[in-house]
């Protein structure tokens, strides 16, 4: 079939001006809107320049092409499975020496074979790639069927689709482009025209992750590539010229010449900086650090696979993302910030780790260090937390609690035991104990000597449930060794009660008031302490500590009891708002189970506001021969509104002096009562012997009577004449 079809194969570009003048009387001569116009004499005015040849330019001058401006070319490697380009070595290698970056492509004959034989075919003979950061992706050519209607060698070659359905041309190249994704590690360029891919294909989703190059041969010259098919947003490359300037077609790069660096395929690159021990409290760890970039990869994380050999000759893979802060980094390679990895793995046995560490890029991996770390104490201390008890007399109950515990790392040293106990209540104590009581069933069982028990006495003030947990401690680390609960039966409780909960208010302070009482029948003619929580409104809390002090008959009557047993407290609050207020009995038995809650009550303390009021009228009035400048209104602090508040009066006479009086607004305003619904005298009538002539100016103001005022407020202004 290579011999039928030619020394030069099928071209790219089938519909374009070069191929159809070039092309044998009994072939097509169509020339689609991709190909209509002027070529040869112009150049994208972006992009970096390339071309692509095949087998028909068998003499190609490189040095010409580069000193023209071509920086990337692809050159024919196959078509089908039965043809190669002879001149591809000559032009691969050519287009390389002068530094160009290049590439191979295919022409695909889908109705010759399957996809995948011809993309095995293809890898065979020049399409394979690596990231060299030279090697152009693999391109499938796949367009306008270059032997439409004819019969080769007993081979009927179909019509400009191959014969084919969409669907069967769709399903054809993706079994091209997984094959040679799983032979070359890249998804090919799609090479192909958007009228055949519309009219062939279809127009189908689903293929924007293979990079696009578009042959469109504009008429006049243009920067505007025309339609693309909807897979795409945009292409790779445009192949906008089929008859120059360049040998080939002329082709350009959407994108300046490093993103064409990147495209051809990067190495990753990086460094192993260290490799280090870290220790918590229970755990040893290799904390490896480093970082790795790869420019084919510039918005992403580089990963990188660190494979760590233990003592055992056990190997394992971690995977770390390089996504730590590494400002030096990028100072060298502009590649961002946020490149290092930070990771850490933990070990639990002692001796020498060899680590091997790799950046995973894109397109291939690399290794960036090896180095060997040698570990001391990772073996964790062990032991048993055996037993906890209660030994109680009738003053006096005691935890004892027993057990072992052996630094496996030194054996022979004397581990440190740290016990817990959390109480009833919620608290916790700790004690430090040594582990080096006589415990011979302990050197039976591990050899490491006869010395490692332990043991802890607490006496204990309280009833109810007790939660013992012991941690031994070695040279580098810590093991839980458990927990142990144990119940201890209570004596009574104190009972009681909140009776009630008050305001208090003056003009310079608010009080809590708290009143109930509280009884122990541990020791019913004692004293009893009372906590008392107060809640705010901003969600502060604070603790009132209080002791009953006051006799209360009715109680003591009721319970047939003497001795103290009421309590209460005026308590100061800062802030407007609600408040409430928890009172506790606190037990006076060591082994009572718990304090008791008296009970809880709310009150309003009031709110924050300033003084409201009005002021109504200011005239002057005139009586044997005296001039009175007589001002009226009303006036209340909405916090305190039984008080009677302040007016202060200022009047600036005629000759701009000012002068203020104060005045109390005691006054009956029932009108204002009723509006407000409160009661209280709030209104105000201010006087001032005035002596000048001409116009004055009256402000009323109200002066705030409650602890939580936010300012006094002005009442209003008038001005008269006199």
């Amino acid at each position: 079939m290579a011999e039928a079809i030619g020394v030069g194969g099928a071209e790219m570009g089938q519909r374009s001006k070069r191929v159809t003048e070039a092309s044998s009387a009994g072939a097509p001569n169509r020339l689609s809107t991709e190909s209509m116009g002027t070529e040869g004499t112009w150049t994208p005015t972006f992009g970096v320049q390339g071309l692509d040849v095949s087998g028909h330019q068998t003499s190609v001058d490189w040095q010409q092409q580069w000193n023209m401006g071509a920086r990337f070319a692809y050159v024919k490697a196959s078509e089908g499975n039965y043809y190669t380009n002879p001149s591809f070595g000559s032009q691969y290698n050519g287009s390389r020496n002068v530094g160009m970056i290049r590439g191979a492509y295919h022409f695909a004959i889908p109705n010759w074979s399957s996809g995948a034989d011809q993309a095995s075919y293809f890898v065979q003979n020049g399409g394979g790639w690596s990231p060299d950061g030279y090697t152009m992706p693999p391109v499938l050519d796949f367009e306008f069927n270059p032997y439409e209607g004819r019969t080769i060698n007993g081979f009927y070659f179909g019509n400009t689709c191959y014969g084919m359905s969409p669907a069967q041309l769709s399903s054809w190249v993706r079994d091209f482009g997984n094959t040679m994704l799983s032979l070359t590690g890249r998804l090919p360029v799609i090479y192909t025209n958007t009228s055949w891919w519309k009219q062939c294909l279809g127009d189908p989703a689903g293929f924007g992750d293979y990079p696009l190059w578009v042959a469109a041969y504009p008429a006049s010259p243009s920067n505007n590539a025309g339609a693309i098919p909807s897979s795409w947003g945009t292409y790779s490359i445009w192949q906008y010229s089929s008859t120059g300037p360049f040998a080939g077609d002329s082709n350009v790069w959407n994108g300046d010449y490093s993103s064409l660096a990147i495209f051809a395929g990067t190495r990753p690159f990086g460094s192993f900086d260290s490799g280090t021990i870290e220790r918590t409290e229970t755990t040893t760890a290799l904390r490896l650090r480093g970082w790795a970039v790869d420019k084919a990869l510039p918005g992403a994380t580089t990963e990188v696979h660190a494979y760590v050999t233990s003592p055992s000759g056990t190997t394992a893979l971690y995977k770390m993302p390089a996504t730590s802060y590494r400002p030096d980094v990028n100072q060298v390679t502009g590649l961002g910030d946020f490149h290092g990895f930070d990771q850490q793995i933990p070990v639990s046995t002692s001796g020498t780790y060899n680590v091997c560490s790799y950046a995973i890029g894109k397109f291939t991996n690399v290794s960036i260090g090896c180095m060997s770390i040698v570990v001391e104490g990772a073996e964790p201390p062990i032991g048993s937390l055996d037993e906890l008890t209660e030994e109680r007399t009738a003053t006096k109950v005691t935890l004892k609690t027993k057990g072992w515990a052996v630094d496996m790392s030194r054996k022979s040293a004397t581990a440190v035991v740290r016990a817990d106990l959390y109480r009833p209540d919620g608290s916790k104590s700790s004690y430090q104990i040594n582990a080096a009581d006589y415990r011979p069933d302990v050197d039976q069982f591990l050899g490491a000597g006869t010395n490692h028990g332990f043991h802890l006495d607490v006496d204990i003030r309280a009833a109810g449930d007790y939660k013992l947990c012991a941690v031994a401690t070695g040279q580098f680390l810590q093991s839980d060794l458990g927990c142990k609960t144990l119940r201890i039966t209570p004596a009574p409780s104190p009972i009681g009660t909140l009776d009630s909960l008050n305001v208090k208010k003056t003009t310079s302070q608010a009080l809590l008031s708290v009143r109930g009482w509280t009884v122990d029948y541990s020791d019913p003619a004692s004293p009893v302490a009372v906590h008392v929580y107060v809640y705010a409104p901003d969600g502060s809390s604070k603790l009132v500590q209080l002791s009953t002090t006051t006799t209360r008959t009715d109680v003591n009557q009721f319970l047939g009891i003497s001795g103290v047993h009421g309590y209460e407290q005026d308590i100061p609050v800062t802030s407007p708002g609600e408040y409430t207020v928890c009172t506790y009995g606190i037990a006076l038995s060591p082994v009572s189970p718990s304090n008791t809650a008296l009970g809880c009550k709310t009150v309003n303390a009031g709110f924050a506001a300033s003084p409201v009021g009005y002021l109504d009228s200011a005239t002057v009035q005139v009586s044997g021969g005296v001039a009175t400048l007589v001002s009226t209104g009303w006036a209340v602090d909405r916090d305190v509104p039984s008080v009677s508040i302040d007016i202060h009066t200022y009047v600036t006479a005629p000759d701009g002096t000012v002068t203020n009086f104060p005045t109390p607004a005691n006054l009956s305003r029932p009108d204002v009562n009723q509006v407000l619904g409160i009661s209280g005298n709030h209104g105000y009538t201010s006087k001032k012997v005035i002596t000048q002539r001409g116009r004055y100016a009256v402000c009323t103001y109200g002066i705030a009577a409650s602890p939580f005022t936010l300012g006094n407020s002005a009442l209003g202004c008038q001005t008269l004449t006199y």
